[in-house]
């Protein structure tokens, strides 16, 4: 029937004093909370910190590539005085005063004055800020361009004195076969 049993029940005491114990419980509890706070903080504000400095690297290298990139769209101004441009224009003026004469040959005479001007197009945009390239590449462009136009001077020197032999070997047969016709005449 009853069966006796161990239990264990709280005194009248410490049924009085349990809102006592409870305070003690939840007192210890905030103070718990309150040092897991100070850590969570600190964690927060390392998290924070070490994000701000990605991001303030970033933002620094993204500064550095935009100002690599717009440096690559300006020509440095010595470009335009470099001596080799001025030879290149120099050089366009010679081969138009040494095509002005070659009413014979008119269609060579356009394909070396087109090449020389597509030469030129190129060269504008090299010493201008036209195209994104560094320094040293627009150096490079500019001996190609260079080396491009003093071929075309040599084709065109060396062309127009062929022409002008042509013209004196032409006038020599000219004259001569006046020669003839004057002496078969006179007989």
């Amino acid at each position: 029937m009853f069966s006796l049993s161990c239990a264990q029940a709280q005194t009248f005491a410490e049924w009085f004093s349990q809102g006592k114990t409870q305070k003690k419980y939840l007192l210890a509890q905030i103070e718990a909370l309150q040092v897991y706070g100070g850590y969570l903080k600190k964690g927060y504000g390392v998290a924070k910190g070490g994000l701000g400095s990605i991001t303030s690297y970033a933002s620094d290298e993204f500064k550095l590539h935009t100002a690599y990139y717009d440096r690559l769209k300006m020509a440095d101004p010595s470009l335009k005085n470099n001596a080799q441009v001025k030879e290149i224009i120099s050089w366009q003026q010679d081969i138009i005063k040494l095509t002005s004469n070659w009413n014979e040959v008119q269609p060579t005479k356009n394909a070396l004055l087109k090449d020389c001007e597509a030469q030129l197009t190129e060269l504008s945009k090299v010493i201008s800020s036209k195209t994104e390239m560094t320094e040293a590449e627009r150096l490079q462009q500019i001996e190609a361009i260079h080396a491009a136009m003093l071929s075309n001077l040599h084709f065109a020197s060396n062309f127009s004195t062929q022409l002008k032999r042509y013209a004196i070997q032409k006038q020599q047969e000219i004259n001569s076969t006046n020669t003839l016709k004057e002496l078969y005449e006179n007989r």
